[in-house]
């Protein structure tokens, strides 16, 4: 495993490889998490493959394992069917029926009359035979012969009823369909009218041949209105349900359930194409949502490949256990672990991204539940909150308590909406303050090892290196007990300030714990630890007394990571003296015979020179406290002057070049420096007993203390180290 991970790093270390340029390292990266992310969401699409025929007797139960609306086809084109058959179909009237039927029974009538006047025709063989050709429309033997034998006014009568009853059923409109029955009525009319025998078969029979449809489809019109009827049907909609029985064992399949599974695809067993594609929109979508950001608002993040794999992860991970949860209960996913671990990790801003990002790409688990979405949307944004200022250890317990609470209100509020029972609220509530807890719990799970994995320093991690029993300040507190004092002090004034700059304070003060721990290797040599009057500095020269003071800060780096803490502690420790001159020493060397050979870059720290506004700010609260310290009595003219003083000093050596603090924030930190260290060393009232007894104990050692004027002349006069050997 080792070896495979030094592989890749060189791989990706290599100037020629492909995957050492910045772009196509996101690519890869890009394309990798996209295919995890679109494996763990379309998980579900790919149905188990169920084979039915219709009429077949099911031997299992059948449930749809999503929900699902489509058109059902078959009751669509019954549904169809029906409106079509439904509309009326048109006809037109046409009166030319009517008139030629008039002018054939005038014809009729007219042949008969002269075949009954025709003398040369003497039998009724013969006249019947004569109107048959001559007729303008066939007609029965027996209606020949009545024709025949009506005189001429019955034969009158029968004309004119003729047309009265044809008029009569041409006016109610004839189609081709009721033609037969309009024949039988004609038939049953005629012998109502009490026409006699003769006549009534006579009326009867032309009628029935003169017998037309008046009434002429308009298939244009017709096909008109039935198209129009189509066009205003609505496709019949099925909803199916997820966990649905759509067919229960022993039951007959009909079409229609076939249908339905064919649209949920588990008669298939594969998954809809557009279903895919829709998701990788989805999904991708997202993903440059997340990337645009970080691009615009956050561009450290967008080039740390580290941090983007970190937040990749986080992601998969996340809804892997949404995924997992989701069989369960969508209200007991723990999707808020994945926003708290990025607002800790990475960053706050980014974590309410990706509560946003995380919720969107959960709602696909949840078939777009807006419920649970909306539970852990605002989960998710509350604990990202309630990290935002970690001030103790037991931050995320608090946060845990925060989700849960806040995950029953949501739950409770739109199961009131949907109108839910009681019961069924009260669950759903109970596993959303399962959610918050276990999100809390997860979160501290992984976050050691995701610390230590992405070598990231964390408040919680930080916080954890202040307290008094960690080891190496227990060192400093045995071995050097001045610079433990003086560190606390440093690291409370610092805080102080810290908050007015917008820097770190629980970064600010665990730097300062440990800012001077390199004392430790020589404590004696640093003036805060002598308990005796002897200076050791007394009997050695000033460069060596020089490279003495200096070392304390690679005995300090050298330190730290021997017990291991963090990369952010240590640029501290290097950083906090920057490139300052130790003045007490090179002023003493400077003095002695050799002076003209004194080079001044031998006196000075190594560096850097502070690259962060916690580095810029423990070196002035360093210098402060020390130089304040020294004087002999302080109040609040002098300790004004003398912060201004090392304040302008730093700034004018240099010192401040490199870091991101302002002439504003410089301002700020004079006047909280001010404040606080006047309620630090204010005077005090000497009680009248004692002051003969300290003013002895004064006068006797007063030749001790100017030995090495250090922190009082440096720190007041020129702005010398605050390091040097009375410290």
């Amino acid at each position: 495993m080792i070896s495979l991970n030094n592989k890749l790093r060189e791989i990706f270390a290599q100037p020629t490889s492909v995957y050492a340029r910045p772009i196509a390292r996101r690519i890869v990266l890009g394309l990798a998490f996209f295919l995890l992310f679109m494996i763990i969401l379309s998980s579900d699409f790919i149905s188990e493959k169920v084979s039915f025929e219709v009429g077949q007797v099911s031997d299992r139960d059948v449930i749809a394992p999503r929900t699902v609306a489509y058109v059902d086809l078959i009751k669509t084109k019954k549904f169809e069917d029906e409106v079509l058959a439904s509309v009326a179909n048109v006809y037109d009237l046409d009166i030319a029926v009517i008139t030629k039927a008039e002018e054939s029974i005038s014809m009729i009538f007219s042949e008969a009359r002269m075949a009954t006047s025709n003398k040369t025709l003497e039998s009724t063989e013969q006249k019947i035979e004569k109107l048959q050709k001559v007729l303008p429309v066939p007609l029965p033997n027996s209606v020949i012969q009545g024709l025949i034998a009506l005189d001429e006014k019955a034969m009158t009568n029968a004309e004119e009823q003729s047309k009265a009853i044809l008029r009569k059923f041409f006016q109610r409109g004839i189609r081709d369909d009721d033609l037969d029955i309009a024949r039988k009525h004609i038939v049953i009319e005629t012998e109502e009218l009490g026409l006699g025998k003769t006549t009534e078969t006579v009326v009867a029979g032309i009628g029935q041949a003169l017998l037309r449809p008046t009434l002429i489809l308009n298939v244009r019109e017709t096909d008109k209105r039935k198209q129009s009827a189509m066009a205003s049907i609505e496709p019949v909609r099925e909803t199916v349900k997820k966990g649905q029985v759509m067919v229960r064992r022993g039951d007959f399949v009909t079409a229609e359930q076939i249908h339905a599974m064919e649209e949920l695809g588990l008669s298939k067993g594969h998954v809809n194409e557009m279903r895919i594609f829709g998701l990788a929109i989805f999904v991708l979508t997202t993903m440059l949502i997340i990337l645009g950001y970080m691009y615009k608002f956050a561009y450290p993040i967008y080039e740390n490949d580290l941090y983007l794999v970190l937040l990749g992860l986080i992601m998969l991970v996340t809804l892997l256990l949404g995924k997992a949860a989701h069989y369960y209960s969508d209200f007991s996913a723990p999707i808020a672990a994945g926003a708290l671990l990025v607002a800790i990790l990475i960053d706050t801003r980014l974590g309410l991204v990706i509560s946003i990002a995380l919720s969107l790409l959960f709602g696909i688990i949840v078939e777009h539940d807006l419920r649970a979405v909306s539970t852990v949307l605002i989960g998710s944004l509350i604990g990202v909150y309630s990290v935002s200022k970690m001030a103790h250890g037991y931050s995320l317990t608090r946060t845990g308590i925060w989700i849960a609470g806040v995950n029953f209100l949501v739950i409770a509020s739109t199961g009131f909406i949907e109108q839910l029972n009681n019961s069924q609220i009260l669950m759903q509530g109970v596993q959303g303050v399962l959610s918050g807890i276990g999100a809390s719990v997860i979160t501290t799970g992984l976050l050691p090892y995701l610390e230590n994995a992405f070598n990231i320093t964390t408040p919680l991690k930080l916080l954890d290196l202040a307290q008094p029993n960690h080891p190496l300040l227990q060192r400093l507190l045995l071995d050097a007990p001045g610079t433990y004092h003086h560190s606390v002090l440093v690291g409370n004034l610092a805080e102080t300030a810290a908050g007015s700059i917008d820097a770190d304070p629980v970064t600010v003060r665990v730097g300062a714990y440990y800012h001077d721990i390199g004392k430790i290797k020589r404590p004696y040599f640093f003036v805060e630890n002598q308990v005796v009057n002897e200076n050791p500095h007394d009997k050695i020269a000033p460069s060596l007394s020089t490279l003495i003071v200096t070392s304390h800060i690679k005995d300090g780096v050298d330190l730290c990571r021997d017990y291991k803490l963090p990369q952010v502690i240590v640029d501290i420790v290097q950083q906090h003296h920057g490139t300052m001159l130790v003045s007490y020493f090179y002023k003493r060397a400077t003095e002695n015979e050799h002076s003209e050979c004194i080079i001044e870059a031998d006196f000075r720290y190594e560096g850097p020179r502070p690259q962060s506004k916690e580095a810029a700010l423990i070196m002035l609260a360093d210098a402060c406290e020390a130089a304040v310290r020294s004087i002999g009595k302080p109040n609040v003219n002098r300790i004004e002057a003398t912060v201004r003083k090392i304040i302008r000093e730093r700034l004018h050596d240099g010192q401040l070049d490199e870091c991101n603090v302002t002439l504003k924030d410089l301002n700020v930190i004079g006047d909280v420096f001010i404040r606080v260290l006047s309620s630090m060393f204010h005077t005090r009232i000497e009680y009248p007993e004692t002051l003969k007894e300290l003013e002895r104990r004064k006068t006797k050692n007063g030749s001790s203390n100017k030995q090495c004027s250090g922190k009082d002349d440096s720190n007041t006069s020129n702005g010398a180290d605050s390091d040097c050997s009375t410290k």
